[in-house]
This record gives structure tokens, sequence and C-alpha cells, in this order.
């Protein structure tokens, strides 16, 4: 990997020409959460003229246009198979400066609909708060670093150096008014008969479609006073989804309890999973490879109306809506949640030129999420037969898990309602700008933790986790009781000042100061009381760009101060205090005793005097924040290329974590086992008390290189190559501490009194040492100018596509249970082993014919064996005193990286009749077919560790598009 990126490099930094950069504009394109938008298509074009270029966003989603004269120009912003299209008025004023231009759509689907699903879909992505983009740093490919030339007081970058800001706010910019109706029909089929089977795929690619649509049309409605643009498609997702999972052995299809009524709960629980056998047994012993369907409706519609009532005044009002309904698919029943979300943008804004030095920018945004995720059918009628209708979680570690997840049911509604004005004054030399915003947030939610209630079958009582899920004897029973339904309220406010002063023609300085505030939040009805105190936050910035002597060399240096917000889904974790609520942590329960108190726990009341875990939010919670800074040298060359070396990092604080204490302690007289984990409580009248904690730092640093080739001879491209690392103390910027978080790595210590830096400090979940990107687009030069047969067909053909080499993200391993011989025996499962083998440290386990063998994964053997208490393998061992850890660090290992190139072929017909156009595109996604495994096992106590057995990415796919213009 390390030699494929360098080479790649040095072939794109030397074979690559130059080119002025006279003055441009550049930029970044991100989905609702933050995310990189790569392939979206960047039209400029000047007031009632032709287009001038048109450009493709990188894999991280930047761009880059050159050679523009100074001017006002417009950009529009599109992606193929998507319903929402962009545009922005932007202003270049300088000949030597660069100017800056960001993008973020509405819809929570444009990254996926871009790839069209390139992350496994046997993979389920929970698409509330930060999970996506958690899944997509840390399971899928990792950050996209990002150069941040100049940190702009008007806007939030907080997360912006890995490629996605969490706040970032863009409105409504003023647009020409369209002066003649255009029109375009687009279609797009993928069909799982042109794609290559995944990995592990056993027997034939099962059928499987994705089709999809786009209308589109814009024109005047009253001349030169207003224009009317509506845009609406759908996207059906249907078919087999192919995937692994643990299922029970033949031998493990009957139940081994003593008592009938427990041995007919074990046998339905048994019929979750598929009738078929593990097929797999090479990968892992109980490894099934089989189907299930899916279905998958989204919709997404807007409307823009564009008013210019006189020469200094326009009011635009945009309108978007996007629909996702999916039924899930379930290889295990229950295994995802049905999800219906909504999304709703209403905008309003008002711009006016109050003078030729003078610009007021006017705005109210109303934005609402409704969010409904539920168990399945299937899954609520699993134990029905036996009189049963709530159906808890079932964790049996060797086995798939039976539900959805704790968190679930889940719905919200989420209604944001904000004010804005921006008023901008050049006077001389300065350019001054002043802004402020207030937001009023509305938040009702169901997050019902453990509601449904949670079993825990793990390998304890001299037995393995499958035998005690045989028996039907859980080591541990978690139910929640009360009412979870909380509606919160809060403010928010931000206002910002900044100057950009220009000493001389080849020199600017920019100086900023930008206030952030949130109230406490309230509950409407006072259930609920989060003891969060108001935030305040200052967040300075400055930067500067320098052309000595008026040359080809910039130099362009940048810092900046930016918060980020104490979520509602972390605030909410409150609600599960008492009185109102209650959590209950039952050791070793009897199973017919647990199931009978989670059917009747949803019209219970608190139990009086019970042992109650607590969720707190710590006294001295204060905002996450990042020191951001950036410097870069930038070679404008001849022939049409710019090279730019670049230094970027940050220096995060206070990012959150949730801490857990009041852990049973080593009692004399009491055995240390999980039955006594309650009884050995310091605190008798609470169990866990769970605290969110701001106690994390990340430590962010890199270099990167990068070529970008403007269109000539009809090839563009960009390249880039980046080397960093990413540092924190188990919580880094996307965690929200709220328990719930996929993949569920949020720097909770291993135990209560270990030291936080040595226990947690280590490479961060998303750390990818190296990167390369490049995107390019080449009009084939065949046949260029001839009219005859068959060269009017072959020619003007363009091939364009994304390259992505990266190195694979960390990961570490648990010890698999938190009881005596595999644990610390402390009520908590985040223990880490004992490592034997140090040479192991840091390495890559990215095949599966060989990442078992080199962790030594079938050498483990249980407590009890070869005279040793505890289990114990051949690099690992669980010998760990109880409430002490294990030797081994915070993410030491590494997962495979990333080698994908996704290419396209098109080109666009002219039609007989006026301006009409046919364009047709045929896309490869993960051409060459390169599978990227999944991190192995990380279980030591189950039989999968050591063992890789899944994909993060689809096979190769092909898809088709037809687009009329006319």
């Amino acid at each position: 990997m390390k030699r494929i990126l360098l080479f790649t490099t040095l072939f794109a930094l030397l074979a690559a020409p130059a080119w002025a950069f006279d003055g441009g504009i550049q930029g970044q394109v991100l989905n609702a959460q933050g995310g990189p938008v790569p392939g979206a298509t960047i039209t400029v074009t000047a007031k009632d003229q032709e287009p001038l270029a048109k450009v493709v966003t990188s894999e991280d989603g930047s761009y880059a246009i050159s050679n523009l004269e100074p001017g006002a120009y417009t950009l529009t912003v599109s992606i193929a198979n998507t319903q929402q299209v962009l545009q922005m008025d932007v202003v270049v004023d300088s000949e030597t400066v660069s100017t800056r231009a960001d993008f973020r759509f509405t819809a929570d689907a444009a990254q996926e609909l871009a790839g069209l699903e390139e992350r496994n879909p046997n993979i389920f992505i929970y698409r509330i708060d930060l999970n996506d983009l958690r899944n997509l740093l840390t399971l899928f490919r990792g950050p996209n670093p990002t150069y941040i030339p100049a940190f702009l007081a008007e806007d939030n970058y907080f997360g912006a150096e890995y490629g996605a800001p969490l706040l970032s706010f863009q409105p409504l910019r003023p647009r020409p008014l369209l002066r003649d109706w255009r029109a375009s029909v687009s279609a797009t089929h993928q069909n799982s008969a042109l794609n290559a089977r995944n990995f592990f795929n056993v027997g034939p690619l099962l059928a499987s479609r994705i089709t999809s649509y786009n209308l589109r049309a814009g024109g005047p409605l009253i001349s030169s006073k207003a224009s009317l643009l509506l845009d609406f498609g759908q996207i059906f997702n249907s078919g087999m989804v192919n995937g692994n999972v643990q299922a029970p052995l033949v031998s493990e299809r009957t139940p081994r309890a003593a008592d009938a009524q427990t041995n007919a709960i074990i046998s339905n629980l048994l019929k979750a999973y598929p009738a078929k056998l593990p097929n797999l047994p090479a990968v892992s012993l109980r490894q099934l490879n089989t189907n299930a369907p899916r279905s998958i409706v989204t919709a997404d519609g807007l409307a823009r109306l564009d008013v210019k009532p006189d020469e200094k005044t326009s009011i635009a009002g945009f309108y978007s809506v996007n629909q996702y309904s999916e039924d899930p698919f379930q290889l295990v029943i229950g295994q995802n949640p049905q999800t219906d979300l909504r999304n709703q943008s209403a905008y309003i804004e008002l711009n006016r030129v109050f003078s030729p030095q003078s610009l007021g920018q006017f705005g109210f945004h109303f934005d609402r999420i409704r969010a409904s995720l539920l168990p399945t059918h299937e899954f609520n009628d699993l134990l029905a037969p036996l009189g049963f209708t709530t159906v808890p979680e079932i964790n049996t570690q060797e086995l798939a898990e039976i539900g959805p997840g704790i968190q679930f049911p889940r719905m919200r509604a989420e209604n944001r309602f904000k004010v804005f004005s921006n008023l901008s004054r050049t006077i001389g030399r300065h350019a001054l700008k002043f802004g402020w915003s207030t937001t009023r947030a509305q938040v009702n939610d169901l997050q019902s933790n453990n509601n449904r209630g949670a079993l825990n079958f793990n390998p304890d009582f001299g037995r393995t986790a499958m035998e005690n899920f045989l028996l039907g004897t859980p080591d541990l029973f978690t139910i929640t009781i009360g009412n979870l339904y909380r509606g919160f309220r809060d403010w928010e406010h931000t206002a910002f000042l900044e100057d950009d002063f220009r000493f001389s023609p080849t020199f600017s300085v920019n100086m900023g100061m930008r206030y952030e505030a949130e109230t406490s939040p309230t509950e409407v009805n006072h259930l609920t009381d989060p003891k969060m105190p108001a935030q305040h936050t200052l967040g300075p910035r400055f930067g500067f760009a320098w052309n000595p002597g008026r040359g080809r060399l910039t130099v362009r240096s940048g810092y900046g101060i930016s918060h980020s917000s104490i979520f509602p889904v972390t605030y909410q974790t409150t609600r599960f205090n008492p009185p109102s609520v209650q959590v209950l942590e039952i050791n070793t329960p009897s199973l017919v005793d647990a199931l009978a108190l989670a059917e009747a726990a949803a019209a219970m009341k608190p139990i009086p005097r019970a042992q109650q875990n607590l969720y707190l939010l710590s006294p001295d919670l204060v905002t996450p924040y990042s020191h951001m800074y950036s410097l870069s040298l930038e070679w404008a060359l001849p022939s049409e290329t710019l090279m730019r070396l670049a230094y970027m990092g940050s220096r995060s604080f206070h990012l959150l974590t949730q801490a857990v204490y009041n852990r049973p302690v080593v009692v004399p007289g009491i055995p240390t086992t999980v039955a006594t984990i309650n009884l050995r409580r310091p605190d008798q009248r609470y169990g866990a008390i769970n605290v969110v904690e701001s106690n994390s730092i990340g430590y962010y640093d890199a270099a990167q290189a990068s070529v970008e080739k403007r269109l000539t001879h009809g090839l563009t491209f960009r390249a880039a190559y980046t080397f960093g690392k990413a540092i924190d103390l188990g919580g880094d910027f996307t965690n929200t501490a709220s328990g719930v978080e996929v993949p569920p790595e949020t720097g909770t210590p291993t135990c209560e009194h270990c030291n936080h830096f040595s226990d947690q400090k280590g490479f961060a979940l998303f750390d990818t040492p190296q990167t390369f990107t490049m995107s390019y687009v080449y009009r084939l030069p065949f046949f260029a100018g001839s009219m005859r047969w068959p060269a009017a067909v072959l020619k003007e053909w363009q091939i364009s596509g994304t390259t992505l080499f990266q190195s694979g993200v960390t990961f570490h391993f648990h010890t698999g249970s938190d009881a005596p011989g595999y644990g610390n025996v402390d009520g908590n499962t985040a223990d880490r082993p004992n490592i034997l083998n140090p040479s192991l440290l840091g390495k890559s386990f990215d095949n599966p014919d060989t990442a078992g063998v080199l962790l030594g994964a079938n050498t483990c053997r249980p407590p009890g064996t070869d005279g040793l208490p505890y289990l114990h393998c051949r690099n690992f061992d669980n010998n760990i005193p109880p409430g002490g850890r294990g030797n081994l660090g915070w993410n030491t290992f590494r997962k495979d990286g990333t080698a994908n190139w996704n290419v396209a072929f098109g080109r666009s017909f002219r039609l007989a009749g006026g301006d009409r156009s046919l364009d047709y595109r045929t896309e490869f996604i993960n051409f060459f077919n390169t599978p990227q495994f999944d991190k192995p096992g990380t279980q030591l106590a189950v039989a999968t560790f050591g063992k890789i057995t899944n994909t993060v990415n689809k096979g190769r796919q092909v898809q088709f598009t037809l687009r009329l213009n006319f």
C-alpha cells in the first residue's frame, strides 16, 4: 500500500504541467451530515452568458476553478441521479487570491446517491444523530483530510479538517433570474445482473435493482422580475441483500434448559435465525452467508422562487422535502428497524444593495426532521405464541444479535427556526462583515434505551456464551421503566465580525471574532432537568495571503477556534433518571422472570428503593472546541496547473466521553462474581452512575501535496497525497456520549480508577496515516471535427472518475466478557486484554486467510484449562485483577485499507429542433472489484475472534443514466 501511494503521488506531481492561478473559485461540496460529495458537477456562468467552465468534485468533495477575471459569476452544483441543485453567486475581486464557495445539500441522502451505495448494504446505517458520519469515518473509508485556506468568522469549521464540518451554515445566495424555460428528464438504472458478487457471497448474486428518475424545470414567471425552479425525483432500491451472520450449528438448534417454559422461550428465539445452516466454516465456525429482501423508496423535491423587484433588491424563497422509507433486510429476524425519515426545509431571504460599498442580507430558515425507527412486525411477533408481546434485545456473543438495538423504538420530531442577518461594507482597503443569528430548537423525542429490556448471555458459570443461551441462563438483564417521551427546548445565538484588510496588492490579512451561545435546555412538561449550564464561547480568527513580488508563489496561513455543540442526543440521556424513570440492572436473572418484567414494564411505575442506574451530565461539562491552523505554499506555474504544499492540523479540547462510576469493588466475604456486582457497589442506593464528561483531547496534524489542473486539451484532474496522524483520549469530534453510538467506542474507561491518559490515549478511531485521492475528466480526442458516420457517434466521448487509496482505520481487542477469568468483574464490558506478543502492535490485519493465524485465533483456551484460571491465547490473555485492566492499549491495530476506482464513460448528443440534447453515462463503481475487508472479530472469548467475516464495500456495480435536456 505504501509503495502504491508513493509511486502514484510522484507520478502525479512530476507528470502534471502547471498553470497560473490568476484568480478563481475553490471550495467543497458536502452532504447534510457534513460528509464529502464526490463526483458533483460545478458549472460556472457569467451573467447572461453561456457556461464558462465545468469541473467535477474530487473524492473529498473539493473543487477548484481557475483563470477567472474579476467579476460576478454563478455556480451551479448538481449530482447525477439526485433531485437537488444548488446555486450561488460569487464575486471574484482579485487576480491573485482565490474566492471560496462551499455548498451543502439539505437532503441527507446526497452522498449515498452520488455513489449509489458504495458501502456494503449488509451494514445497517442508523440514520439519525451523527451515526452515518461515524460509520463513514470508522467503518468504511476514514476521513477526507481537507485543507482550509482561511477560517472566516462567518462560519463554524468544527470538524472541517476531516472533511466533515458539523455545524457549517450556508445561506441561500441570490442568483440571476432565468430568461427561458428549460427542462430535463433523467433516469438511472442499476441491475444485479451486471454487478459482481461480494467477496463472501455463496452462490449466485440474487436479484436486486436500483431505479431512479428526475424531473427538473425552470424559467421566468414575470419577465425580468421573477423565475421559478422545480425539481422532483424518486429512487427505488429493492431486491436481495447478501450478508454474513453467525448462526447456530445443527447441534445448537435444540434448547437445553431444565424446565419446559424456558425451553419454549429459547426455541422461539432460535426461530429468529435462518433455517439454513452455516456454510462458510473456513471463515468462522458459525459463519452463514445468506440473503434477505429489502426495499427502500426515496423521494426528493424542491422549489425555488427568485424575485427581483428592482435592481438593488432580490428575494429568494426555497422549499425542499426528502422522504426516506426502508423496509429493512432481516438476515436475522428483527436485525434492523423499520425506518421512515422526512426532512423539510423552508427558507426565505432578502438581499439588498444599499450602495456600491454596502450589502445586506436578511433571512428566515425553518428546518424540520421527523424520524421513526421501529422494530419490525416479524420481531414483535417472535414470542407471541407464548403470550409475550414485548421482545427484549438478545445478545448471545457467539451468534448474531436478535433485535435492532437497545435504542429502538426511536421517534423524533425536531424543528429549528433561524433568523439571521449579514451586513457587508467596504471602506477603503477594508472589507468589513458583521452578522448574527438566533435559532429556536424544539426536539420532541422518544429515546427508548432498554425499554424493551436487554438480555446478555456471556461466557460465565464455567460455560460458553452459546451454552448459556441454550440453557436459558443470562448473566445480565437491563430494563427501563417509565415514560420516556420528552420535549426539549433551547435557544442558540451567534454573532461575528470580520475584516479583510489589503495592506498592498500582494499582502492581505483577515481578522475576525465569532461568538456562540446555547441556553440551558428545558423540558416542556418539567419531567426532566438536564442541569446543563448555558454555554458562551468566543472564537478568534486570523489569516493572511502573501504573493511575494507578484510572482507565481502565494503563501497562505490561517488560524481559528471553532466550537461544537452539546447535541440533544447528549443531554437527553438525563431522561433516564428517577423519579419518573428507572433503569434497573439485574444480574443472573431468571429468563422467565425477565420476560415477565419486560412485558409489564410499559405499564409499571418506578419501583421504590430499587437500586437504579443514573445518567448525569458532569457539572464541569463545557462545549468542545478546536484550535485549527493551516499553512500553504501555492505555485501557479505555466501549462494550467497549480501545485500546493500545505500543513494543517488542530488541537481539540473538551471532547465528550461517557464515564461509568460506582463500579463494584472487592468486598471481603462477598464472592467476586457477576452475580454479586450490585452487592459490591460502594453506593448501594444506585447501580452504575453514567456521567457525560468533556475530558478528551484530540490531536491532528497532516502534510498535503496536491496538484490541480484546469481543462486543457480535454483533460482536467486533481490529485492530492496526505500524510497525517490523529490521536485522542478515547473521545473524538463525533462523540455524543449518548451510549447508543455506532460504533460504540466512546472513550469509556476500562476501570474506574485507571489513569485516563494511559488507558485511553492512542490513535483515533478514524486515523488513516496515508491518503491519496485523484479525480479526473478527459474528453477523448478521437474523430474530433468529423461529421461522418461512424465518427459522429464515436467522437466527444468523455471518461471521468475518482480514485482513492487510503490506509486502514484502527481498532483494538476486548476480553469478550466481564466474568471472572475473562474480565475485571466491574459491571462494564469495555475491558481490554493483556498482549503477550508486542511485535503485533501496529500491524494491519487485512487478509481473511492470514489474520486468524497471525493473531492466534484458534489457540484460545477457556478459564480452568492448562491449570490457568483465566482465558489465555498464544498472543493474548485475560489475566486481569478485579477492578483492574489489561496492558493492551487503545486502537493498536489496523484493518484493511481502501483501494477504490470509480470510472464513468459518457457523452452528450445534440438533437435536432433547437436546444435539445441527450446525455448518456455509464458508471462503474469499484471498477476493479477490490474488496475492502472489515476488521477481524474483536472479542477474545468469542469464536469469531481474529476472523475477518465481512467486507465493508460492495462488489463492482454498473449503472446507466439517460438525461433529456430541452
